[in-house]
Formats: structure tokens, sequence, C-alpha cells
């Protein structure tokens, strides 16, 4: 039996087979263009199950990652796994985007994946591999960067050398803020490294991977619980709320009135 797993939280696409007999059996079809989930995922699905002799009857479980990330990406995620899972009466199982970036920390002593959310906020957590340092959330950058100073200098305070402390980067923050993560990085006594582009980002292998823990714990929703994690408000939601929709609205008819 197989775990059938999305990826669509960021800008490239990605299905994913998981072999629960032997986990370490994992098939692999990563998007080539970006923002092309809508069009490539349930055929990337299809043509992943046929090559790998895959029935349909063959599927335990399908998982999605439900965010944080792209708000598009997330739905159509999460409705397309809801609707494979609906068709073939399996259970779904819901991954937390930032959280499959734990198991990266098996290789290295600091892992911070970070997404763009924009004018300098990111979807962030800072993860070691023996605790949580910065719960997954939506944080100023500037704030996850004082967090991770403050952890890797009392980790320098109780005896580590800091030239054995590494801290990898990980997520499309890294392509977003690039420039102050160099700033930060040369103003560092602790190794900083940006993950390399064919790893940096967050791909269905980790999700399933995520999920079969999961699926092993008996960790599984119904269809109807598998539901997003944007972690904020849209933009337009947030406008809406704090009255600025209105407020851009009321400057615009007035604009037009005087005929500009």
């Amino acid at each position: 039996m197989y775990i059938l797993g999305f990826e669509t939280t960021g800008p490239i696409c990605s299905v994913a087979l998981l072999d629960l007999d032997n986990p370490n059996r994992i098939f692999i079809v990563n998007g080539k263009e970006p923002m092309s989930h809508l069009k490539d995922l349930t055929r990337y699905a299809k043509i992943l199950m046929e090559d790998e002799g895959v029935a349909m009857d063959g599927i335990a479980a399908v998982a999605a990652s439900i965010g944080p990330g792209s708000f598009t990406g997330i739905r159509i995620g999460v409705t397309s796994a809801r609707a494979v899972a609906q068709a073939l009466n399996v259970p779904c199982i819901a991954v937390p985007t930032l959280d499959v970036f734990r198991l990266r920390s098996d290789r290295e002593s600091v892992v911070v994946p970070i997404f763009n959310a924009r004018r300098g906020q990111v979807y962030g957590a800072i993860f070691s591999e023996t605790k949580d340092v910065l719960a997954p959330g939506p944080y100023m950058l500037e704030d996850v960067l004082a967090e991770l100073k403050g952890y890797m200098v009392g980790k320098c305070s109780a005896g580590c050398a800091a030239e054995s402390l590494c801290v990898v980067f990980y997520g499309d923050g890294v392509d977003a803020y690039m420039e102050r993560l160099i700033e930060f990085k040369e103003a560092s006594d602790f190794d900083i490294e940006f993950a390399p582009e064919e790893a940096r980002y967050q791909t269905a292998d980790l999700v399933i991977q995520y999920a079969a823990d999961k699926f092993a714990k008996s960790e599984t929703c119904a269809v109807e619980e598998l539901l997003p994690d944007y972690m904020r408000k849209a933009e337009a939601e947030q406008k809406l709320e704090d009255g600025t929709l209105k407020k851009l609205r009321e400057e615009k008819l007035a604009r037009l009135m005087a005929g500009n």
C-alpha cells in the first residue's frame, strides 16, 4: 500500500508516492513551471501512479501540505487531496508545511525554514535536533533572526565552539531576503549556510515522509477535516477588517469625481 502526497504551497508543485511496506521507496514528480499547480497536479499524480504500476486501490491515504505558503496553492492542494481521497474512500493526512523541515535537522545543527510573506514578514520556524527553538508561525524576519542569534549565543555560552555550530536556511524567504541574510551571516560568529536550490524548497517527498510517521500513529483525518492553515489572513481580508480597503475605495472614488 502507498501514501500519495501533494505539495502545492510553494512555487513548484510536486507529487510523491511512498511505499508503506518499504518507506525508503519514494517516487516523486516535480513540476518545471512555476505556479502550474492547477494545470499539473492531478496529471502528475496519474503519470506517477501509472509509471510505478500503482493501482487506485493501492492508495492507503492521501497527504497534503496544508500551509502556510501561497494561499492559492494551498487551496488547490487541499481541494485536490480531498477529491482524490473521497473518490478512493481513504483517509487524509494533514501535513504542516514548515514542520516537514524538521526532517532536515537530522543532518544540520539548526534548521531555519522561512517562507516569504512580503513586507519584511515570513512564515518561519527554528528547529534543532532536540527542540523547537521557535515554533512555526508568522513573524517579522528581524524577530526570527533575533531569536536565532539569542539561541546561538546561548549555545556558545554553554560551551559549544562557534565554528562547530551550523545554521541552514530553507524556503523561498531565502531568495526574497538574501541581502539581509548575507548581512546577518557576515555579522555572525557561527557558520550560516543557505540550502542549495535543489534542496531549498518544500517538496512532496518531505510531505509523504512526514505523513508516513503520522499514518503509523493513526493520525489521519476524514476528508472534510482536511483544512488549509494559512496562518494569517489574506491581504484583502486584512485590509477589509482594519478599514484600509474602504479608505482606498473612498480615495479612488474621490479621484474619479475630481476627474483624475
